[in-house]
């Protein structure tokens, strides 16, 4: 998007979880569309493009009241959350007290000082748990802590915009990879391994994933904010062609080089209990309300992405971790 395009230039936008993947590259977006960025996040993020970085955690109620009553934001785009992937009464507890809490507290502010701020909350199509193709209509079934207090969100969402006529708009996205992603997912944490010449323990690979490329994926989420007949509805982003992990793995080692296939220690880690064996998602709301699809193939991003570690990797980020999804 360029300065041209509009909707953003000079609006005070909010992006909380600001020094994230998506954060991150949501920024950077954002300030060449013409927005004024603030940043809220838990950490500073070194080099990140915005007007202002606010550190401090969501689950501060009286900060999160001073921010929005200061900023005032045209939009905020909510990504901050724990991720646990994980199932014990202490994970849910956290889950539940970050991220739903956390948005409470995050909704109160704005209906206190902004009440019609477009409210982009950035979910996950783990959500819907295991019964693929998931489609915006599906019955949620979440499967970790994680996905769990996203359906909570949602729902406590929804329950706004339809009490109060909060303006909030639900994204959930599948799995987003690109540059600068960090070792906790299957893609970087891969071509990291390989390009550094180590061997990547990895399940048998037979379970099925949807990628979006992070340029897409931010390209949707701010189409989301601005498109007309959003507000109220959950719009799935992916990209509707679901892989093979095997697949997936070869095809990163036949780009990181001769011998890297070798490498790829293939059945050697057992599918986690309970593992979803085919993630895939219906992309069709977002062509409907959004114009949207993919720009980005599999094969393309993927070759954007080792190039990135190719070029950037330091003997430090060549930790090899072994994750399947």
């Amino acid at each position: 998007m360029s300065e041209s395009a509009g909707p953003f230039v000079d609006a005070p936008v909010l992006i909380t979880g600001a020094s994230g993947f998506i954060g991150g590259h949501l920024v950077r977006a954002c300030k060449a569309s013409g927005a004024r960025v603030f940043g809220f996040s838990r950490r500073r993020a070194g080099e990140l493009a915005t007007d202002k970085s606010i550190i401090g955690d969501i689950t501060n109620r009286e900060l999160l009241l001073d921010v929005i009553s200061t900023v005032k934001p045209a939009y905020v785009f909510h990504l901050a959350a724990d991720k646990s992937r994980y199932a014990s009464i202490a994970d849910f507890r956290h889950c539940l007290e970050t991220n739903l809490m956390g948005t409470l507290n995050l909704v109160e502010a704005c209906m206190s000082a902004v009440p019609q701020v477009k409210f982009i909350s950035v979910g996950t199509c783990e959500e819907y748990g295991a019964h693929a193709p998931f489609s915006e209509s599906m019955r949620e079934a979440p499967v970790s802590a994680y996905s769990c207090s996203k359906v909570a969100v949602s729902h406590l969402l929804q329950t706004f915009h339809h009490v109060h006529r909060f303006p909030v708009i639900i994204v959930r996205p599948s799995l987003a990879y690109g540059p600068g992603q960090d070792n906790s997912m299957f893609i970087p944490s891969l071509i990291k391994s390989l390009l550094a010449d180590r061997r990547f323990a990895m399940s048998g690979g037979e379970q099925t994933r949807d990628f979006v490329y992070i340029d897409d994926l931010v390209e949707a989420i701010m189409l989301a904010a601005t498109c007309p007949d959003t507000v109220g509805r959950v719009i799935n982003v992916s990209s509707f062609e679901p892989v093979r992990i095997l697949d997936l793995a070869s095809t990163i080692a036949d780009l990181v080089g001769a011998g890297a296939r070798e490498l790829l220690g293939v059945g050697e880690l057992a599918y986690r209990p309970g593992e979803t064996m085919n993630y895939f998602s219906d992309n069709r709301e977002a062509a409907r309300l959004l114009g949207w699809k993919p720009r980005v193939k599999l094969y393309a991003g993927l070759s954007r992405t080792v190039e990135f570690y190719r070029d950037t990797m330091t003997g430090s980020d060549a930790l090899p971790a072994s994750r399947t999804s």
